[in-house]
Order: C-alpha cells, then sequence, then structure tokens
C-alpha cells in the first residue's frame, strides 16, 4: 500500500522548504518540479540559467534535491532522499 501525503503535511516536516517549476521541464534536472531544503534565495541561481549553464549545474550537483513531475511528488522525493531511502 502506498501511503499518499498531502503537501501541506510534508511541508510541516521539511524545512525551510522550496519548490520551484523547472525551467526546462525536466530536461537537465531529471523532474518538471524540484524541491529543495532551503530558502528560495539560497537555492542555485544556475538552475535557471541558459542551457549550457543548466546543463552543466545539473551535471555537476551533488546535492539533495528533489525532483519530479508535480509540486507534490517533487516534494515526496525530497523527503525521501532526506530520509536516506
Amino acid at each position: 500500500m502506498v501511503k499518499r501525503f498531502k503537501m501541506i503535511d510534508l511541508a510541516e516536516e521539511i524545512y525551510p522548504a522550496t519548490i520551484i517549476h523547472d525551467r526546462y521541464n525536466g530536461t537537465y534536472s531529471g523532474g518538471k518540479w524540484t524541491a529543495w531544503n532551503k530558502h528560495f534565495e539560497d537555492v542555485p541561481e544556475d538552475i535557471n540559467g541558459d542551457d549550457m549553464t543548466c546543463f552543466n549545474f545539473w551535471a555537476d550537483y551533488k546535492g539533495v534535491v528533489g525532483k519530479g513531475n508535480t509540486p507534490n511528488t517533487a516534494l515526496i522525493d525530497l523527503k525521501r532522499k532526506l530520509n536516506g531511502t
């Protein structure tokens, strides 16, 4: 059985949390939405750069970021990664 989470429930568990619609719809990041355990101003600016900047950022990025086709699935993915599962 898959447990469904409401975004509000997860947002209360993960602070800070920032969810961003991917500029390139997941072409470089791997998800249409990304979820970060950071304040908005701390999310790397390169995620919104030109094609090569964005490509290079995602090719080299080693930090924890949730990815998904919806804001909710990106937040669920972030929670899973933060929990090490």
